[in-house]
């Protein structure tokens, strides 16, 4: 399992619409609204990293409103 968080620019005004889409994606698990130079970040549990970058390319970037992202990959410690 890769958990990712993917903080988002969004185009002015569209940050609430923009938010309402990204949860309903099923790999999404949380979407918060900040302030400052991202608008959101989205939490992500995908199976691999490929299934992570085809999520980040295809479906999140392609959501209208969406200016720029920059994903993050959790780093889990060894057991």
């Amino acid at each position: 399992m890769v958990t990712a968080y993917t903080l988002a620019r969004v185009l002015p005004s569209m940050d609430r619409k923009v938010s309402e889409e990204v949860i309903k994606l099923e790999p999404v698990k949380e979407v918060i609204l900040t302030y400052g130079e991202f608008d959101l970040i989205i939490k992500i549990d995908v199976n691999t990293l490929d299934d992570l970058d085809t999520f980040v390319f295809n479906k999140l970037r392609a959501i209208e409103g969406i200016a720029a992202t920059t994903t993050l990959i959790e780093a889990k410690p060894k057991e």
